[in-house]
């Protein structure tokens, strides 16, 4: 499927960007509230089933990580004083896996259905210890 030029500079501008901050359009002062919205807006902007891009998925994982960082009050803190920090940048330091992710944005009421239901999955997983995929047996 093709995109449209609005639907690749979206992308294309999600994926430039290596500062968190910068993917949401946010200054470094924003507020919890402000993350929600500019998460809201982003990810409908990339959204994999919104955006035609191929590269949209990866630039909708771009805004998730991001806001999962900014939104989680230690890694945010971590963060900002890694961004002043003389070492430069690195975006492998924030590296979180989905399962990750989907805490912290159920937990910010953001996430969708299927992120919720997925959030509860891992959380439960992180509880019990569990991280096996169990083989689901149908009756006959």
């Amino acid at each position: 499927m093709d995109c449209t030029e609005e639907e690749a500079a979206n992308v294309d501008r999600v994926l430039e960007q290596k500062n968190f901050y910068d993917i949401l359009q946010l200054p470094s002062s924003a507020t919890d509230d402000e993350i929600k919205g500019a998460h809201k807006k982003m990810a409908l902007l990339v959204h994999p089933d919104k955006n035609n891009h191929p590269r949209a998925k990866e630039a909708f994982i771009s805004v998730r990580k991001a806001t999962a960082i900014l939104l989680d009050k230690e890694k945010r803190r971590e963060y900002d004083s890694y961004l002043r920090s003389p070492r430069g940048f690195a975006t492998d330091k924030f590296d979180l896996s989905d399962d990750e992710i989907d805490v912290i944005l159920i937990g910010a009421g953001i996430a969708g259905i299927v992120g919720i239901a997925a959030g509860l999955v891992s959380l439960y997983n992180w509880w019990t210890g569990s991280s096996k995929k169990k083989e689901v047996k149908y009756a006959k």
